[in-house]
């Protein structure tokens, strides 16, 4: 059963969100984000957002969500490779 965001009755902390405002921002489920923390936690890698924990609350980064997303998008191509990406002649025929 997916879990439901819990309800808080403060504002986060400046620059952060809570999971629910996380979730819309980076794309990601409510549940993939609990489960990407679990890992953090564990390992110390994580595959979303990295989350911190402030006042005992899980809480996300605007900065570090949005260096995530730009790190998913990856550089664009570069135009010169773009131009030379043509697949070679096909070898002609003597008749």
């Amino acid at each position: 059963m997916p879990r439901t965001p819990p309800q808080f009755t403060q504002a986060a902390p400046p620059g952060h969100v809570y999971i629910d405002e996380a979730s819309r921002l980076s794309g990601r489920s409510i549940e993939t984000l609990y489960k990407d923390r679990k890992i953090q936690r564990r390992t110390g890698e994580c595959n979303g957002p990295l989350s911190k924990t402030i006042n005992r609350k899980a809480v996300w980064s605007i900065a570090e969500i949005n260096a995530w997303l730009e790190a998913q998008i990856g550089p664009s191509p570069d135009e010169q490779m773009l131009r030379n990406s043509r697949p070679a002649e096909p070898a002609r025929v003597a008749a």
